[in-house]
């Protein structure tokens, strides 16, 4: 039979989730350390109902025989990098045995769109266990750019890692602003080398030194240091991660390693692991079950880290860049 596509509409919600929460029932097949909860197409109702309240949204259905059998749903930004188009991970869904090529016309649609509106940055969120869909993405010009990841704190095993040489670890606390400060460009000069080259904007910097500073009265945040006497060769910073109607990945009792810093010079010498691993013991020992985290796949640091770790893949930001000289050499 034909398939329509239409643009999405608000009376489209009820099916759409519908989609969502028998998506999510699949993947938990194979990853069973996400929410069960979105398995309910109530919850499933108010993630989709989330994305359709944003100012900028926009999207497509496709629709067989009067019944839906995917959507794509998104919002555009004014990033720094330039104007971008997102669907996140409730945004999209396809029904069981239908092929990836519907997303693919549901994309062509709403990334025309996006285009129209000079947004070529163009961004999707999609889960591991859709192996097929991200095929059908790569094929027509997306690339793999950011993983999120799950690890079961709760069976897999946390070894005891002794201190490295000269190397104490403790927390941080209200003093240690300074210290702090100074990795706030670790990260990002890490980004802006190959293979990844993203740049950070100068009038940035004061602001990321400040937020980084803060992070040593913020009680929400555990932050553990690794020292040489008075020197800061490493960090790494963890926050509960709290159960919003959109967040797909994470179960309950869930802390999020968010921040991950070693000093260049002091590489090599087991400070990244030692902290990480007695961070995620800390974690264990304070009744939280999964960590969640994400990494940029270009950045070699981090990509090539926290798999040893026993971090699995649970889902992918991917991306394309349009030539924004479509805007004017397109031929109507």
């Amino acid at each position: 039979m034909k398939i329509e596509y239409i643009p999405f509409a608000e009376s489209m919600l009820p099916q759409a989730a519908k989609l969502l929460a028998e998506r999510h029932a699949r993947h938990r097949k194979n990853l069973p350390l996400l929410p069960q909860r979105f398995e309910n197409p109530e919850v499933a109702t108010k993630a989709v109902e989330a994305l359709w309240q944003k100012k900028l949204k926009g999207g497509y259905v496709a629709f067989r025989s009067g019944k839906l059998i995917a959507y794509l749903m998104g919002e555009t930004s004014a990033d720094p990098w330039g104007r971008s188009g997102y669907v996140y991970l409730p945004g999209y869904a396809l029904a069981e045995n239908e092929s990836p090529a519907v997303l693919q016309d549901l994309y062509a649609l709403l990334g025309e769109d996006w285009v129209k509106k000079g947004c070529f940055n163009h961004y999707l969120y999609v889960s591991s266990a859709d192996a097929e869909l991200l095929n059908a993405l790569f094929d027509i010009g997306f690339g793999k750019e950011r993983v999120d990841a799950l690890l079961d704190l709760s069976s897999d095993a946390i070894p005891r890692v002794d201190e490295a040489k000269n190397i104490t670890l403790r927390r941080a606390g209200k003093g240690d602003a300074t210290l702090l400060g100074n990795f706030s460009d670790v990260i990002m000069r890490a980004l802006e080398k190959a293979p990844h080259w993203h740049p950070t904007m100068p009038e940035d910097w004061d602001e990321l030194h400040e937020g980084w500073s803060e992070l040593a009265s913020d009680k929400e945040w555990i932050v553990w240091l690794a020292l040489d006497g008075p020197h800061a060769l490493g960090m790494i910073g963890f926050r509960p991660e709290a159960e919003e109607p959109t967040q797909m990945l994470v179960p309950p009792s869930t802390m999020y390693l968010s921040v991950a810093a070693t000093q260049p010079e002091a590489r090599g010498r087991g400070v990244g692991m030692a902290l990480s691993w007695h961070g995620l013991a800390q974690a264990r020992e304070a009744g939280y079950q999964v960590c969640y985290t994400n990494w940029i796949s270009p950045n070699f640091l981090a990509s090539r880290f926290w798999p040893r770790f026993g971090f699995k893949d649970v889902a992918y930001r991917v991306a394309k860049k349009v030539n924004p000289m479509i805007a004017w050499a397109k031929d109507e």
